[in-house]
């Protein structure tokens, strides 16, 4: 009787779960593992927050190994998509080690130090995006003498900042950028793919040459826009080195486009030490390389 009784109530459970996921048009690109038998204070939060997808993972921090990662995605611009996210995993709501948040946000400008000053970049900001209900936010990228500033949603960052008050946060480029960057002659693209997305940051001699994110529906997409990037910042398609990360595989449409135009492309390797449990055995490991990217924060 206790058994049928749990049962249901694990019915119960999955069904107000669908329906939750439903109302917000939130639907799963994968749940894996778990962290049931980790202690919250050993662990370490890693979060991306983006307009149409949210992501976390956490870390078995004495291992530095994730043992459990999760990303959903929305349809269209939801921003109650990353509280549904949190309020859908009991475990998101402990009291973490640490929490580090990377945001996922288009308007942005990224200036060199010497020529950075707040009053100004806020004003530039504000005259090329719309200031309402955004809260700026600006950083130091010191590996790259440059400054980060950026417009987040005021509700999204107000969220993050009340449910993890001691987290560090950062854009997805100061991330990418904060992270060793193996550099080639030709230059690189670092390129991460979401669901309906891809951010590329471009790379040559050093320096650092464009960033940004692009929306994308078809394969043909993508590779207007990186053909694009080459030929406005003179990027040579037979000497420039592709690095794939993110949601993007060998034998999707994507890769194949990009295979026929560019001569160097690779799939970006696990970094930092860090490791995945055996529960992500079956997937590759750069699926989830703008999560483990976040792993350089942790201190």
């Amino acid at each position: 009787m206790h058994d049928e009784s749990s049962a249901f109530a694990v019915f119960k459970f999955l069904v107000l779960l669908g329906i939750v996921l439903l109302l917000h048009d939130m639907k799963s690109v994968y749940n894996i593992g778990n962290c049931d038998e980790l202690n919250a204070s050993q662990a370490v939060l890693l979060i991306e927050a983006g307009e149409t997808h949210c992501c976390f993972a956490i870390v078995d921090y004495a291992n530095f190994m994730i043992v459990q990662a999760a990303c959903y995605t929305a349809a269209k611009q939801d921003e109650d998509l990353l509280k549904t996210m949190i309020d859908t995993h009991a475990e998101l709501r402990q009291a973490f080690r640490q929490t580090v948040v990377s945001y996922y946000a288009t308007e942005d400008l990224l200036i060199p130090s010497k020529l950075y000053h707040y009053e100004a970049i806020q004003s530039l900001l504000g005259s090329l995006y719309e200031k309402d209900q955004n809260t700026i936010v600006s950083e130091s990228v010191s590996e790259w003498q440059l400054y980060n500033v950026y417009y987040i949603p005021s509700a999204r960052h107000g969220l993050l900042s009340r449910k993890f008050a001691t987290g560090n946060f950062w854009h997805v480029y100061s991330i990418f950028l904060k992270n060793r960057i193996e550099q080639n002659d030709g230059g690189d693209f670092l390129i991460d793919f979401k669901t309906e997305s891809f951010s590329v940051i471009g790379i040559r001699d050093h320096v650092l040459q464009v960033a940004g994110i692009f929306s994308y529906s078809r394969a043909t997409d993508v590779l207007y826009w990186l053909l694009k990037i080459s030929r406005e910042f003179s990027f040579s398609q037979n000497e420039v080195h592709l690095v794939l990360s993110g949601l993007i595989d060998r034998q999707s449409s994507v890769f194949q486009e990009l295979y026929q135009y560019f001569v160097h492309i690779k799939f970006a390797s696990i970094e930092n030490d860090l490791q995945l449990s055996r529960d992500f055995a079956d997937y590759p490991i750069h699926f989830f390389s703008s999560l483990y990217k976040l792993a350089i924060c942790v201190s």
